[in-house]
């Protein structure tokens, strides 16, 4: 480790090491977001119709493959940065993904064993934590196994005693951890809600970038439908990660006009498009992480639009990516239109916020290596 390794603070550490996860997969999650985007948008005009229409399915199948197995392209690069074997994590994660696997996990209470291991229930698709802390302990398991295991048969056991340590451990208390902690902010998400119901929107807004970096976003969208099923609106979620999604494309558009670069001004203004479309990845793993003056502004742009939201109370009627083509599920069932301005307002808040926050304070760029490393195809 060098000297400025070493000097780092252990947050730097950690957003050093989710960038260098993340930035070789950009490419693949910016592809899907736009299209995933694009998707609504035709939805939203009736130009295809859901359901079993060949147009939706196909479409909607294309953009959603890229999050379903998100774990398995985490898995690769993340064990490149813990310096795990890349195939070896990858299996472990499409182990996790299993039809079989993820269908039993999902159906039992929880008694099931694995000769006498507790395998509790678990839903690993989308998720992001469950597998960066399987492939960071795979890295000791091989360092372990690929010491004790004599150098003649190395070769032939430790692979598949690494592969299967490794899946035990992930299934039965490393993946569960995860899904503990995505749960503990559910439970907070609820707590907050039953009290300040405006509270809830402002720190979705300011704070849902570490929301989605935790992959705990997906973990909300059960709380989300019961509410709608139960009370007919959503009144945190959607509102509050929208302003999280506008206020962080403010902060990267804003970066497309002050960087030099010209490939990561392409770049951003792709991730611009995206995080609009309700896709924050590429936006946040691209440029907010890298730029902390970025992630600071699109904190306070959010917060600002998701404080309006709740104070205001804009109500979303349905549940949808939180973007420019989820706007619809913004406008009163009545035909009432003061909820969707509400919405507009906030939007307006969080993007230009964010916007000026990056734009007219000074802007210190990313070095040509770094950039290379992001915009790399």
């Amino acid at each position: 480790m060098s000297e400025s390794q070493e000097e780092l603070s252990f947050l730097d550490k950690i957003l050093d090491a989710i960038k260098e996860i993340f930035a070789p997969i950009l490419i693949g999650l910016t592809a899907a977001g736009i299209l995933q985007g694009i998707t609504i948008l035709l939805h939203s005009f009736s130009l295809i119709q859901e359901g079993k229409a060949a147009e939706y399915i196909i479409l909607n199948s294309i953009s959603n493959a890229v999050f379903y197995f998100l774990p398995i392209l985490l898995a690769h690069s993340a064990a490149k940065v813990f310096g795990a074997n890349q195939i070896l994590a990858m299996a472990t994660a499409a182990f996790l993904l299993h039809p079989e696997i993820t269908s039993e996990l999902a159906n039992y209470d929880g008694s099931a064993d694995f000769f006498g291991i507790p395998l509790p229930p678990g839903n690993y698709p989308s998720s992001v934590i469950p597998i960066i802390l399987i492939t960071f302990a795979q890295a000791y398991i091989e360092k372990f196994w690929y010491k004790v295991i004599p150098e003649i048969v190395r070769g032939v056991f430790a692979p598949v005693l690494v592969l299967l340590s490794t899946c035990i451990l992930g299934i039965s208390v490393l993946g569960p951890l995860g899904t503990v902690l995505g749960d503990a902010l559910v439970a907070l998400v609820d707590f907050l809600s039953s009290r300040a119901e405006w509270l809830v929107p402002a720190l979705l807004g300011g704070f849902g970038l570490f929301v989605v970096m935790f992959g705990a976003h997906y973990a909300l969208f059960p709380v989300v439908t019961q509410t709608i099923a139960a009370t007919g609106t959503d009144t945190f979620f959607n509102p509050g990660m929208l302003a999280a999604n506008m206020a962080l494309s403010g902060a990267v558009l804003a970066v497309f006009f002050k960087t030099k670069h010209s490939g990561y001004k392409q770049y951003n203004l792709s991730a611009c498009v995206t995080a609009a479309m309700g896709v924050s990845q590429p936006g946040l793993y691209g440029v907010a992480i890298p730029i902390k003056s970025v992630l600071i502004a699109s904190i306070l742009g959010g917060l600002a639009g998701g404080l309006y939201a709740g104070i205001s109370q804009v109500y979303a009627y349905a549940f949808a990516n939180p973007g420019i083509a989820a706007l619809p599920i913004f406008i009163s069932r009545d035909g009432d239109m003061s909820n969707l301005v509400n919405c507009l307002i906030s939007i307006a808040i969080s993007f230009g916020v964010a916007f000026a926050l990056v734009y007219f304070r000074p802007f210190n760029d990313l070095p040509e290596e770094d950039v290379n490393e992001i915009v790399a195809d």
